[in-house]
């Protein structure tokens, strides 16, 4: 079995890749005392500020991942049209004489440069395998969309967390400056 690394996450749609998207080390903020002792942020407005970098982060990331998934939908609408056509094209009354033992269909795709020519049998089989190629990918980006936006939430929630913690910090100890009694 495949060890998981809890410590820092990776992409569905990434793994096995040698292009990886940094992802932030988002983690819920339960201790903001604790939290602040071990990490890098000496302050309350720098924390903040570290906090609202994570969820900007997570949100280009997530709108990039958005952006390949509909260019692997336009690719998937693309081969599904192209196989409709040559399935058509067969169904026509001359496809007996037009597609004769031999006779090679160029097969392009979208998201490719390069371009093959098959029998009418395998070209229909990379069609079919293609779709299948992509439509994983898409699945695989869409998990990937998930992930990235409930770590922008996990981010979000640590934000409002702080704002509030200070605040309330804040508010107490006006409250314990008023109660302390004055000595003579």
């Amino acid at each position: 079995m495949g060890t998981v690394n809890l410590e820092m996450p990776e992409l569905i749609s990434l793994s096995g890749r040698t292009n990886h998207l940094a992802l932030p080390d988002v983690k819920r903020i339960t201790d903001i005392r604790k939290f602040m002792s071990e990490s890098k942020n000496t302050s309350i407005e720098k924390l903040t500020e570290f906090i609202a970098n994570q969820e900007k982060q997570c949100l280009d990331i997530t709108k990039l991942l958005k952006e390949q998934v509909q260019l692997k939908m336009d690719a998937l609408r693309q081969v599904k049209e192209d196989m409709l056509d040559l399935q058509r094209q067969l169904k026509a009354p001359d496809a007996a004489q037009r597609f004769t033992r031999g006779h090679k269909v160029l097969v392009k795709f979208f998201d490719e440069t390069e371009m093959n020519e098959y029998e009418v049998p395998d070209a229909l089989a990379r069609y079919s395998l293609k779709m299948s190629g992509l439509y994983g990918e898409i699945l695989a980006l869409d998990s990937d969309v998930d992930y990235v936006g409930y770590l922008a939430s996990i981010a979000k929630v640590n934000k409002e967390y702080v704002e509030d913690w200070y605040k309330r910090d804040k508010a107490n100890k006006g409250k314990l400056a008023i109660v302390k009694p004055k000595t003579l």
